[in-house]
């Protein structure tokens, strides 16, 4: 599908040349997903990503950045652009929750000027079923009727629909029906309110009464099944008799898959092309036939993401052979749209990469294998699939360090897909003494490296109290002692090792200044009078904490609980507070809290939000005896901090 929409769709546009006033309607049905803010994509019927959101560039998507940018031109132009996307926006998707935040950001806000119509909110499903037009979508269906003249009976009817009608049908309709009948959410998304007087359509009054009557008669509950008609309005001048012929032999050529070799559809093409060059015919035999080979390099590149099995000879020579064809569809298409044929340039070598090599190999020997992997590799160093085949070649060639190294780098770049995983543990149990790489310290995860430190720094604050036990009657004059609080500040680095999947152990050190409050009050001999002290003590410590953090999940946003030791020494005290009340140097304390761990997009960075609470004890310094010492038994300590952490992964 990604080939058809980029080749013969856009083919289709350029040959169209749309002028300022025209309109452009782009509509996709399907589903949507992501893999960051600049990375999202609609998943055609036959994308497969092999439940990696890494693989979609390489699976078939449609990303839909290109395609803002394709909108770009044409609003440059003052063309008008409707884009409308009927596509499910649930989080099932292997992008998960954040690839879903990333999708609704990207095609919600980041225009290209054109009119947005989308079937569903944030994080909701777009329904679909047999009872609604022919298994058409909810948000389509409405859609359509509105447009067809439903919506124009809103206000007065003028026989025109404009944004502002279809929105207000399509969001009266479609939530009702979605909880009446499925008992889910669906809420349209229109954008935006400056085009509410922008007309839609034009109502065709004899079609709307076919329409109207078509769904009286056919209703199945809030659709029908009336498949509409479709006519073929592409028309072109009178031509040649033996263009018509040589176009209609290539076409019947691709209806019977005959791509190559005599009496092809290639060999159709070149006749149409020495003869017909520029023709609106040979225009479309060219995008038809490089969609065609690329749809087929395509399937091949899939199954490869569904861990194929062993390949025959056979197989390799036709994966060989479908690379050079990919070639001559990127040269077919490269005059026309070169960012969209450059894009297959990894696929092509890939493909070419994969084929029959070694002794008695079709396709040469392995040396010529590891140039094409290569040529992949430095268009694409991070893709899986290209590091998976270069694992795959050494293992074959019996390098099995670098079968382990490129393994290896094939799970951190997809940590999801099994295939990498796969040829890892092969390559790891082939290994040679002295190069084994257990599997099991690689982290599926791919954000945290199992075993291997990660450094960062930490700042925080948060409030500090001394909690005093004291006996009243140890002083005829003491009445109480309050504790107030105190606002403390850390600052500091710390180090972070996984020890499993969930479980990590975080030593850190942090300068930490701090302190807390007493509030003395007292009364006279007399027992008339009664004054407060308030008593502040002032501290820099260094903390030494070694707490162990054990994670809910996997995922690139996890919560996480921490529990520890931590001990605190105390560097300086205020003099004021030192004279009355002496504290002890060092102190024990207990640590509990939870946090989030959350990876920054497009970096090897993490940064953490962490809320701990901590106790320990302060004991008195003996050395001085007086009424502040001796009215207090022990003196406990309790901080609340915020901490944000930032490390490298």
């Amino acid at each position: 599908m990604n080939s058809n929409f980029w080749g013969k769709g856009f083919q289709w546009l350029r040959a169209k040349n749309l002028q300022k006033g025209d309109r452009l309607f782009i509509y996709l049905a399907g589903h949507g997903d992501a893999i960051d803010q600049d990375q999202f994509f609609f998943l055609g019927y036959d994308c497969n990503p092999g439940g990696d959101k890494n693989n979609y560039l390489v699976g078939g998507a449609i990303q839909l950045y290109n395609l803002k940018k394709k909108i770009a031109a044409e609003t440059g132009k003052g063309v008008e652009v409707f884009f409308i996307m009927d596509a499910c926006r649930s989080n099932e998707l292997p992008g998960g929750i954040i690839g879903q935040n990333y999708l609704n950001s990207a095609i919600s806000e980041k225009h290209a000027g054109e009119i947005i119509m989308l079937a569903t909110g944030a994080g909701q499903e777009s329904l679909e079923d047999v009872s609604i037009g022919n298994g058409h979508g909810l948000f389509t269906y409405y859609l359509v009727d509105g447009l067809s003249g439903s919506a124009d009976s809103i206000g007065a009817p003028d026989k025109k629909v404009s944004f502002s009608e279809i929105q207000n049908y399509v969001d009266k309709n479609v939530p009702a029906v979605a909880q009446q009948k499925f008992k889910r959410n669906q809420d349209p998304y229109f954008c935006c309110t400056e085009n509410g007087d922008k007309i839609i359509s034009i109502v065709d009054t004899a079609y709307l009464q076919k329409w109207l009557k078509t769904k009286k008669l056919q209703n199945k509950g809030p659709g029908n099944s009336f498949s509409g008609v479709l006519n073929n309005t592409e028309t072109y001048s009178p031509v040649d008799t033996a263009l018509i012929e040589a176009y209609n032999l290539f076409n019947k050529a691709v209806s019977e898959n005959k791509l190559t070799g005599n009496a092809s559809a290639e060999y159709y093409f070149e006749q149409l092309n020495n003869k017909y060059s520029g023709s609106p015919y040979t225009l479309d035999a060219k995008s038809t036939l490089a969609v065609e080979f690329m749809n087929i390099a395509q399937n091949k590149v899939n199954l490869y993401l569904t861990c194929q099995d062993e390949l025959s000879a056979t197989q390799k020579q036709e994966l060989f052979e479908s690379g050079m064809r990919l070639e001559k569809a990127i040269n077919l298409m490269k005059d026309e749209d070169p960012d969209f044929a450059n894009s297959f340039l990894g696929r092509m070598y890939f493909l070419k990469a994969s084929g029959d090599y070694g002794n008695e190999g079709k396709n040469g020997n392995t040396s010529l294998a590891f140039q094409y992997a290569f040529a992949a590799y430095a268009l694409d160093p991070g893709a899986a699939y290209i590091n998976n085949r270069l694992a795959t070649l050494h293992l074959a060639n019996n390098n099995k360090d670098s079968a382990i190294y490129y393994a290896r780098k094939a799970t951190l770049a997809a940590p999801n897909w099994l295939c990498a995983f796969t040829t890892l543990s092969k390559a790891n149990n082939a290994s040679i003494p002295g190069t084994k790489i257990p599997i099991d310290s690689i982290k599926h995860s791919g954000r945290k490296e199992l075993k291997k430190p990660q450094f960062g720094i930490v700042m925080g604050s948060g409030i500090s109290q001394l909690r005093p036990d004291y006996i009243a009657s140890r002083n005829d004059s003491l009445v109480s002692i309050e504790a107030g609080n105190v606002i403390k500040f850390d600052i500091g680095f710390f180090s972070q090792r996984n020890l499993s999947n969930k479980i990590s152990w975080r030593p850190s050190v942090i300068a930490s200044f701090e302190g807390g409050e007493l509030v003395y009050t007292k009364k006279s001999p007399t027992g008339t009078n009664v004054t407060s002290e308030s008593l502040k003590t002032k501290t820099v410590s260094a903390i030494i904490s070694s707490p162990f953090e054990f994670r809910f999940s996997e995922k690139e946003i996890t919560t996480y609980f921490l529990l520890g030791p931590s001990f605190s020494y105390i560097v300086s005290q205020n003099n004021s507070s030192k004279a009355k009340l002496p504290l002890k140097k060092i102190d024990l304390l207990g640590d509990i809290g939870f946090g989030e761990d959350i990876k920054i997009p497009k970096t090897k960075m993490i940064i953490s939000t962490e809320l701990k609470f901590s106790k320990g004890f302060i004991n008195l310094n003996d050395d001085i005896n007086n009424f502040y010492t001796h009215s207090i038994n022990t003196l406990k300590r309790q901080v609340f901090t915020f901490s944000v952490y930032l490390r490298g992964i």
